[in-house]
């Protein structure tokens, strides 16, 4: 029996000290990663203030699926309202109520579109993050989903 629920929006913090909007979605119903060092960089990220009513980014899955094919490709951008801009950032795709301080906390994987832009992060490599630190106001990335039986996967 499969679950399908529908597209969650949920709040996270980034690097750039701005509030965005992370996209969490199931499978669809159908009949090195880290060394632990990647949970200390994601807790370092979400310390600070958060600034209520501040929606200057949006994370989307194009199309905007409610649920996942596993196996699937996708492409994820993260993406700034006019005026904004993004200097820094983390995408990850975790295991939904996971942390990320295990390997088994992340699902499918990334592919890098574009080198100038981003790339896999040095230390916890299931992350994607900037490549310089530069004004942008979009990046994208392909995520290809996990195998069936995953769940729901929490992209932030």
């Amino acid at each position: 029996m499969g679950m399908y629920l529908h597209l969650l929006l949920l709040q996270c913090y980034f690097v750039s000290n701005f509030v965005c909007n992370a996209v969490a979605f199931v499978e669809e119903p159908i009949g090195g990663r880290s060394d632990g060092y990647c949970g200390r960089i994601l807790r370092a990220q979400t310390q600070g203030t958060r600034r209520e009513g501040h929606h200057e980014f949006r994370l989307r899955v194009e199309g905007d699926p409610e649920s996942y094919l596993p196996g699937s490709t996708y492409r994820v951008g993260l993406l700034a309202s006019s005026p904004t801009y993004f200097r820094g950032f983390t995408l990850i795709a975790l295991k939904e109520g996971r942390e990320g301080t295990t390997e088994d906390d992340y699902a499918g994987q990334f592919q890098i579109i574009n080198d100038d832009d981003t790339q896999f992060m040095t230390n916890c490599p299931p992350a994607v993050t900037e490549s310089t630190p530069r004004r942008r106001t979009r990046i994208q990335v392909f995520w290809t989903a996990p195998p069936s039986g995953t769940g729901c996967i929490i992209l932030k």
